[in-house]
């Protein structure tokens, strides 16, 4: 079938919509978005990527609208997708009511309050010299006043780096083949790589990249993950021999890195790697991911809904990895609506379930062991302040320091300088997502 071509109006109407699921669900913006389009396949390449464009760069641009939306008078309550949607094309000096025409497939006209409040917009401009820094970081003024202290005077340039797209970060299966025989690979399907600065398991393309189509990820040659991510799995420090549990697994990438650095590929292991969460449809989604690497019969699986296995395999584990749940802010360039969607008590929610969750894994290492701790999070409450209250109750536990770990796991590339013991890989610093990894060791 020819792809159809949407009129400018039609567009509009369409980023309005998804940018009102997006709004008002709980979804990814990425799902929301990617099904959308899957229903409606007869749209145009081009008006795909102008809806896209339009309705990500209103969610990276969503703080600045609104700061400009309260300078012209709006409510709260007016501040819907429809009105940031009108504001972003007039500061893009667009003339909207050429575009909210109501036409068939388009806005209704604007009312008499949206037309006021594009007419005071009229001739502004988008980074206004009289933006406070939040509006200007593109977060919420509850979060500026708790980043600003972690980030210091990089506060602005950091936040600037997490509101522009990632890149596509893969990681190669070093079991199976070198980096240079998968960029090789992947360039013959037209997919063109270079090689990641820290992780020596990584290579980086575009975003949006097809990669799925290519021989090298179907056979489990590579796997997307971001750059950070695989930095934690080697920080992990798995060998073959040893007992791992990833506590949080999740859909399995990291788990994925561990199975390759402990060698289960082909049975070369006499380790044990296990896989938990608490949502057992979470580990099922692992399925596909085991069966391309070849490691559907040799990761467990455990769905944490008793007490009973915890206790069973107390002290038994060399190596417990908990990536915890967490409010993901250092992954805003590939989730702008997650800022929009927290709040004071999610983030007193998670802290309180991060607690549980190192309590929990805490039991599964025997002495000498460690527990490594991560979050995809840039904030202290969920990183340095959660180490300290673990470490309260459990003197059994001392903190390692990140640069002796990564000489002793990471041997290809140094340590990026840390002013503490703890590791933080930001974007604008590093070009990876937020990440901080702490690692503790059960004292023999």
């Amino acid at each position: 079938m020819k792809d159809s071509k949407m009129l400018p109006a039609a567009r509009v109407e369409a980023a309005i919509y998804l940018l009102g699921k997006i709004a008002d669900e709980r979804r990814p913006a990425d799902d929301i978005v990617r099904a959308w389009f899957q229903a409606r396949r007869f749209v145009g390449s081009k008006d795909r990527r102008d809806i896209r464009e339009r309705v990500y760069g209103v969610l990276r641009r969503i703080n600045r609208l609104e700061w400009h939306l309260d300078q012209a008078g709006a409510t709260d309550a007016e501040k819907v997708a429809r009105v940031r949607v009108m504001a972003d094309l007039v500061l893009d000096g667009e003339n909207v009511a050429e575009l909210f025409d109501g036409s068939t497939h388009g806005p209704k006209p604007l009312t008499e309050t949206e037309q006021a409040i594009a007419d005071k917009l009229a001739g502004k401009v988008l980074d206004d010299d009289t933006m406070p820094d939040h509006a200007r970081a593109e977060v919420p003024e509850w979060l500026a006043a708790k980043l600003k202290p972690v980030l210091g005077d990089d506060f602005l340039e950091e936040m600037a780096a997490l509101n522009v797209p990632a890149p596509m970060d893969l990681r190669v299966a070093l079991a199976r083949v070198t980096r240079d025989q998968a960029i090789q690979s992947l360039g013959k399907s037209g997919v063109k790589t270079y090689a990641t600065p820290i992780s020596p398991l990584g290579l980086r393309t575009a975003a949006h990249t097809d990669v799925g189509r290519s021989p090298a990820f179907r056979k489990g040659v590579v796997e997307v993950q971001d750059e950070g991510s695989q930095v934690l799995s080697l920080l992990v420090g798995a060998k073959a021999s040893m007992q791992v549990v990833d506590y949080c697994a999740g859909a399995g990438g990291k788990t994925l890195a561990i199975a390759d650095r402990m060698g289960l590929q082909g049975g070369h292991s006499a380790g044990r790697l296990v896989a938990c969460d608490i949502d057992g449809s979470r580990l099922k989604r692992m399925d596909g991911r085991l069966h391309r690497a070849r490691l559907s019969e040799l990761v467990e699986r455990h769905v944490l809904a008793t007490d009973a296995w915890e206790e069973g395999n107390a002290e038994s584990f060399d190596r417990a990895l908990v990536d915890a749940p967490c409010t993901g802010s250092g992954t805003w360039r590939r989730h702008p609506e997650q800022k929009k969607r927290l709040t004071p008590e999610r983030l007193t929610e998670l802290m309180g379930l991060q607690d549980e969750v190192l309590a929990g894994a805490a039991k599964l290492v025997k002495a000498g062991g460690r527990l490594i701790y991560a979050t995809c999070s840039l904030l202290r409450e969920e990183n340095e302040d959660r180490i300290d209250a673990f470490l309260k109750d459990h003197a059994d536990f001392k903190v390692l320091p990140i640069q002796a770990v990564w000489a002793e796991t990471i041997t290809d590339t140094p340590c990026p300088e840390m002013p503490s013991d703890f590791l933080r890989l930001t974007p604008a610093q590093h070009k990876t997502d937020g990440f901080f990894v702490a690692v503790l060791e059960r004292k023999a």
